[in-house]
C-alpha cells in the first residue's frame, strides 16, 4: 500500500500549550520563555500521526478544517514529513482548545472548543473522499469527538466500509458514537477516552471488574485488544485471552501526562503495522510508548530506543 495508516479526525483542533508555574484563575500570568508555549495541531487521529511520523509511519489525515484557525492547521501538517493532508473545508471556524500545564501543582487546565457545524453536502463529499483513500491504506484509525449535528451513527459506517475492505481498524473515543460503532461495526483495537466520561456502553467503571467486565463485552463485540486507562498512571487491557492490569512503577509529573492515551494508541499502531497481530505485545509496546511520551511536553514519543527502555517503567499483572 501507498501509506502505513489512514487516519480520520472529524473535529480536529489547533492545541495551544502554556507552562505556567503555580497557575491560578483570576490572575494575570506572562510568558518570557518560548519554550513554555507551544501551538499544534490536535485531535486524537492528528495526535497519533504527529507521534508516530518521526517513527516512519506514513499516514493520510481525514477531516473537516475551516476559517482561519483551519488554515494554521493545514499550514502546519503540510510541512510535517510521513503526513499527507486530505481535509474538507467547511464554513465554521475550526475549534481550538488550550492546555494550562503547571509542573510545580502537577497539574494540568483544560479549555476545549466544541467545533463547527458540517453541512450535509461537506459530509457527502468527505464519505466520497474516505472511500477512495481506503484504497491507499491497510490500517484506519478513527478518533476523538464528532462536530455537532453529525450523526452518532457516522462512526460506524465509517468503520463499515474499512471492515468491508479488511482493514485493520482502531478507534479511541468516547460518547454516543462511540458506544454505536462498537455496537454495529466494532473495531479491531478499542481505546475509550476515559478522561471526560467512565461509563460505556452503559457501564459505570468504577473498580477493575466492571472495567473486565465492559473490555469483555467489548470483545464479544469483535474487537481483539481493549485499553482502558485506570487511575491515571494505569491501565486496563483486556484481549481475548484474558485481562492485564499495567502499572507505571516509576513516579510521573502528572504535568507531563497529558496526551499519554494518544502516545499509547501510538504505540500500537506502530507495533502492528511493524510486527502483526499479537495483541498483547501490541499493548506493552503502547504502554511503554505513553510512558516514553511522558519525558516531553510536545507530542512526541521519543525514539524506538527509549520506547525500548521504558518497558522496563511499568508492572503487569494478570487480573482475568
Amino acid at each position: 500500500m501507498e501509506y502505513n495508516l489512514l487516519s480520520v479526525t472529524l473535529n480536529p483542533s489547533l492545541d495551544r500549550e502554556f507552562v505556567i508555574e503555580n497557575f491560578e484563575s483570576g490572575n494575570l500570568f506572562r510568558i518570557n520563555n518560548p519554550s513554555n508555549s507551544n501551538m499544534e495541531p490536535g485531535g486524537k487521529g492528528i495526535n497519533v500521526s504527529l507521534m508516530t511520523s518521526d517513527l516512519g509511519v506514513t499516514s493520510i489525515n481525514m477531516g473537516f478544517l475551516g476559517g482561519f484557525i483551519g488554515n494554521v492547521i493545514q499550514t502546519k501538517m503540510s510541512n510535517i514529513k510521513n503526513i499527507t493532508t486530505n481535509f474538507i473545508y467547511c464554513t465554521e471556524e475550526t475549534r481550538e482548545n488550550i492546555e494550562i500545564i503547571d509542573p510545580v501543582q502537577n497539574k494540568i487546565s483544560e479549555i476545549n472548543s466544541m467545533g463547527p457545524f458540517i453541512h450535509d453536502e461537506d459530509l457527502k463529499h468527505f464519505l466520497k473522499r474516505y472511500k477512495s483513500a481506503l484504497n491507499l491504506v491497510d490500517h484506519v484509525l478513527i478518533s476523538g469527538s464528532i462536530p455537532p449535528d453529525i450523526p452518532i451513527s457516522f462512526y460506524s459506517e465509517l468503520f463499515s466500509y474499512a471492515k468491508k475492505q479488511g482493514k485493520t481498524t482502531y478507534m479511541e473515543a468516547v460518547g454516543p458514537h462511540f458506544d454505536e460503532a462498537i455496537r454495529e461495526n466494532c473495531p479491531m483495537i478499542v481505546r475509550p477516552d476515559l478522561r471526560k466520561s467512565s461509563r460505556i456502553l452503559g457501564n459505570n467503571l468504577e473498580t477493575p471488574e466492571d472495567y473486565i467486565k465492559t473490555g469483555k463485552e467489548i470483545i464479544k463485540a469483535g474487537a481483539r485488544l481493549v485499553v482502558m486507562s485506570y487511575h491515571v498512571v494505569g491501565d486496563i487491557v483486556v484481549t481475548e485471552d484474558g485481562a492485564w492490569l499495567f502499572t507505571a512503577t516509576e513516579d510521573i509529573d502528572r504535568s507531563h501526562l497529558f496526551g499519554t492515551g494518544d502516545a499509547f494508541m501510538s504505540g500500537i499502531v506502530y507495533y502492528i503495522i511493524n510486527n502483526g497481530f499479537d495483541y498483547l505485545e501490541a499493548a506493552k509496546y503502547g504502554m511503554a510508548a505513553a510512558m516514553s511520551s511522558t519525558n516531553y511536553i510536545a507530542k512526541i514519543l521519543g525514539t524506538e530506543e527509549e520506547i525500548e527502555r521504558s518497558k522496563t517503567k511499568f508492572s503487569i499483572e494478570r487480573i482475568g
